[in-house]
């Protein structure tokens, strides 16, 4: 068969169709779309007596070609096409370069308009001058077909260079036509295109225009699969061994597949004698190509002969079919059977697969994982009905796919019911498919079906379970089911096989006590000191913040005579005291009244110099300052931990303004005075005074601007200024005016004080330039914000399982919605999340309400399984245009002007508060804070003021001590 063959045979005007040839276009023609489109397009009729055009006067040829020049250079393409095309209605032709830039640049532009011109460039100079064309800019305009999908003007390039012996490389072009040709299934025009290269090649001797292996197949499979010519492949098959081309396992495949389709059995086993020839011990791939060929014509019988012999002759590791031949076996039985025979082809698999082979390389793994993909997850289960009532034992590679299938579609409880028939036959899974058959109860809140999965996994002592532990724990913990957690971790505590620690206990500790359940915690806690783990600090952390926010502070008494009694026998072995815990003691210990204790962990944290370790380390972390003259300050430990624990001061401070002093608990069993305390803590206040000044807003800081953003009340620039309620959400930092909320800091782009509005900007949020992951987005209930109606949130790449697409839920906006997801999508920015442009908007969704999932005015991500968001609260001059579109968040806010507040500003103050009640103040432009307004306040704080706040810091001091010893 590969015989030498003389050239005769492929003489240029043999035909392998009826089609005509194409007239090549020249240059005066290009604008003809006949090439350039999905169907020809016919000619208009010619006027039989054409007016001929008055003559003109043309520019000079070093004009025209000087224009030429200076229209490339300045990307000016439209003047470059003239001028060349005025250079060639005289013959006159542009120097090389200029030739081969215009038509580089024309190509390069990616439109069909200028692909057209360069296409017609070309052409006009390969018919009157080739040797101004460079083979580097006719593989560049090759490139551009191929980028642009056009296979005609590509296939009519290359005979327009055959036809005048322009003899290009093969493997210059080759390449890209056979790109083409694939992509277009154009076999018809390829083979001729391989012909005359061939003749080429042979006739003029040049070894350059010789096809590559990969040409040759390409002609070989439109022989085979579009022509189902038998001589025409091969003479093919001549041609390659004519030229020396040695075939390859797929050669043999495209010849397989035609002789099998026709019936040819005898020339099928003549090509696998050639095959052991060539030294092609494995048939697998030509057996797929006999599979698909016996598929199509509808030969089921020949489908299983081929299987089975595929089985007898291969090594142990199986044939290892493709999917695309398995889904082409399905669809065959599928059409011309019936789920009967693909049963009792599984079943007959079984018997002559090898016990060692794979699951996932199995027939039946195969076949049912095919019948899935394509959307046949019945009919799977059907087959697998039908092996059992035949009686025979199914293999695990039929489970198995049908276990994907149900992970995939979250259909937990079917899965895991099918676990434990797999169990009882005495079959075992991999510790992978148990991890991603839990892990899917988990994401579907399918408790029950991760709890039955585990315990088979146990059952079937798969010795490593840390993955599906985790699963499972961090699965509850982001569910918010400590109970459940506390009774699987009681479940398999004494399980060797899983590694339970401390911090498993302080995660159920922790939930508990987050949702207020605290006996339920408590409970946890014995239990884990009963099992004998050591619980640590952030044991105890959780349970006194658990405690305290009931306001069970005997209970907390109870924890620290437990901690106290930890540390002294085991020190800092067992319970790391820092910082942390001694603030959490102190806060709950103080709102408990147990003064005693609080002196107690004082002295703890002063034996075990905790505070003065941390305050040396943070000076050391820091440096000095450049500026700094002078040392540090000397503090004692108790100083510094007062000033680090607010719960102290803020509690002094409300029972002096109320006179509500409590009374010594009798749990506490204090003998330390009242008084005496009271006075103890008023010390560090008396000794820090300059600390407390500097820690309340100082005068003068308020400013009307920020940036270049005007501040009005009811905002202020910082703390202390403006209205309290929008203290806590915007301030001005390094002269950016800050929107802040649980999810972040964000930027405000500008204020509309007419209408209450002000728009923020999100620094993840994705926009049509730029698209990225985003974060969250919420706003506390409390806040003097709401979102503005008009707003669109679109929620981009999301998952097709995100509850967004329920359709009980009814959460994405399907009018505007669609126009909004189309506009996005076309940006070229989606290539940020992954998403190629005007990909289909499947997994975009404009949300409805910002109320429907999650709690308050929140937008959880993670939990609607979308990649990002983006908000828009206007379309610009442009709706179609989305890079016209305004992107930020707008949001309405509660404006509350008083008179107070109108008096201060008409006076040149700026409005404000002050005091722990935040009572108003009036903030002049001089320093000095009023009550009322700034009109006749001419004195400033100054350097001679300081001493007299001293003074009254002190005076307030024996005041207090006298308010104390009144009571």
């Amino acid at each position: 068969m590969w015989r030498r063959a003389v050239a005769v045979r492929f003489a240029p005007q043999r035909r392998f169709s009826s089609t005509s040839e194409s007239e090549f276009p020249t240059l005066y023609s290009f604008l003809q779309p006949s090439l350039f489109s999905l169907k020809p397009i016919p000619s208009a009729p010619r006027s039989p007596h054409p007016t001929s055009p008055k003559p003109l006067q043309s520019p000079a040829p070093e004009d025209l070609e000087s224009a030429l020049h200076t229209s490339l250079s300045t990307n000016n393409t439209d003047e470059a096409w003239k001028s060349f095309k005025a250079l060639t209605t005289n013959s006159t032709f542009p120097s090389k370069s200029l030739a081969n830039s215009l038509i580089a640049h024309l190509a390069s532009l990616h439109d069909l308009y200028n692909l057209k011109r360069a296409f017609a460039s070309a052409v006009f100079l390969l018919e009157k001058n080739p040797s101004l064309l460079d083979f580097g800019t006719v593989r560049t305009l090759l490139g551009s077909m191929n980028s642009a999908n056009t296979a005609a003007p590509a296939f009519a390039l290359i005979n327009c260079m055959f036809k005048n012996r322009y003899f290009m490389p093969f493997s210059m072009w080759g390449g890209v036509i056979v790109e083409i040709t694939r992509r277009n299934r154009s076999f018809v025009a390829f083979l001729r295109v391989f012909n005359e290269t061939c003749r080429i090649a042979i006739d003029e001797k040049l070894e350059s225009m010789k096809p590559d292996l990969d040409a040759c197949n390409v002609a070989l499979e439109g022989c085979s699969q579009d022509l189902e010519s038998v001589s025409e492949a091969e003479k093919v098959v001549e041609m390659m061994s004519v030229l020396g081309i040695q075939p390859d396992e797929s050669s043999f495949g495209f010849l397989a597949y035609l002789y099998a389709l026709k019936g040819l059995e005898e020339k099928i086993v003549e090509l696998e004698g050639l095959m052991r020839g060539f030294g092609f011990s494995s048939k697998k791939v030509i057996y797929s190509y006999l599979i698909n060929a016996y598929v199509k014509s509808g030969n089921l019988e020949y489908v299983s002969r081929t299987i089975f012999r595929s089985l007898r002759e291969d090594d142990e590791q199986g044939p290892n079919f493709s999917e695309e031949t398995y889904c082409e076996v399905v669809k065959g039985f599928l059409q011309n059977g019936s789920i009967k025979d693909l049963a009792s082809l599984i079943i007959e698999t079984q018997k002559l697969e090898p016990s060692s082979i794979a699951v996932d390389r199995s027939i039946g793994y195969g076949i049912i994982s095919a019948c899935v993909s394509l959307g046949f997850l019945d009919k799977a289960h059907s087959i697998l009905d039908e092996m059992n009532v035949q009686g025979v034992s199914v293999g695990l590679g039929v489970y198995v796919s049908i276990l994907k299938a149900f992970c995939k579609e979250h259909r937990t409880a079917e899965a895991a019911q099918l676990v434990t028939e797999i169990s009882s036959l005495g079959l075992q899974l991999d510790a992978g498919s148990y991890d991603a058959l839990i892990e899917a109860s988990m994401s579907s809140q399918d408790f029950q079906s991760a709890f039955s999965l585990f315990r088979d996994m146990r059952e079937a002592r798969v010795p490593d379970m840390k993955g599906s532990y985790l699963t499972m724990m961090t699965g509850l913990t982001e569910n918010h089911r400590p109970e459940l957690m506390a009774a699987f971790l009681d479940e398999i505590v004494e399980d060797p096989r899983v590694e339970v620690g401390t911090h498993d206990w302080n995660s159920i500790i922790h939930a508990f006590c987050k949702v207020g359940r605290l006996e339920d915690a408590r409970r946890t806690f014995r239990r884990m000191i009963f099992l004998q783990f050591e619980p640590n600090d952030q044991t105890y952390l959780s349970l006194i913040n658990g405690y305290a926010s009931a306001e069970k502070y005997f209970s907390v008494l109870m924890l620290w005579n437990e901690v106290k009694r930890r540390i002294s026998i085991d020190g800092e072995k067992g319970v790391k005291f820092d910082h942390n815990l001694v603030d959490a003691f102190l806060y709950a210990l103080v709102k408990g009244g147990f003064f005693d204790a609080v002196m107690q962990v004082v002295e703890k944290s002063q034996e075990m110099k905790i505070f003065v370790d941390k305050w040396r380390k943070d000076t050391e972390k820091k440096g000095p300052s450049v500026e700094s003259k002078s040392p540090p300050p000397k503090r004692t430990p108790f100083q510094i931990s007062i000033a680090s624990c607010p719960a102290l001061l803020y509690f002094l401070f409300v029972s002096l303004k109320h006179h509500l002093i409590p009374k010594p608990s009798p749990m506490s069993s204090s003998s330390t005075p009242w008084p005496l305390i009271l006075i103890f803590f008023s010390l560090p206040l008396v000794h820090s005074r300059s600390d407390i000044v500097r820690a309340m807003p100082p005068n003068g800081t308020c400013s009307d601007v920020c940036g270049n953003i005007t501040v009005k009340f009811p905002f202020g620039t910082g703390f202390g200024c403006g209205h309290p309620d929008f203290a806590r959400y915007v301030k001005c930092s390094s002269g950016t005016l800050q929107f802040s909320t649980l999810t972040g800091i964000y930027t405000v782009a500008s204020i509309d004080y007419s209408s209450s509005t002000i728009i923020v900007n999100d620094p993840l949020m994705s926009t049509c330039t730029s698209m990225q992951n985003s974060g969250s987005f919420s706003l506390d209930r409390a806040s003097p914000f709401t979102i503005m109606a008009d707003d669109v949130f679109v929620l981009l790449g999301c998952s097709t399982t995100s509850p967004v697409f329920d359709l009980n839920e009814d959460l994405c906006d399907t009018g505007s919605g669609s126009h909004a997801c189309r506009g996005l999508y076309s940006c070229k920015g989606v290539t940020g999340i992954g998403l190629d442009p005007n990909a289909p908007t499947s997994t975009c969704c404009v949300y409805n309400s910002l109320d429907g999932v999650g709690s308050g005015y929140g937008l959880d991500l993670p939990k609607l399984q979308c990649s990002s968001y983006a908000s828009i609260y206007g379309l610009g001059d442009d709706e179609g245009d989305p890079m016209k579109w305004k992107f930020g968040i707008s949001l309405q806010y509660n404006s509350s002007d008083s008179d107070a507040c109108k008096d201060c500003e008409a006076s040149g103050g700026l409005c404000g508060f002050t005091g722990l009640d935040e009572s108003f103040a009036c903030i002049c432009q001089n320093g000095v804070n009023t009550t009322t307004n700034c009109f006749g306040r001419g004195y400033a704080w100054s350097g001679t003021w300081g001493p007299k706040i001293q003074t009254k810091m002190s005076i307030a001091g024996l005041l207090l001590w006298w308010m104390v010893f009144s009571v």
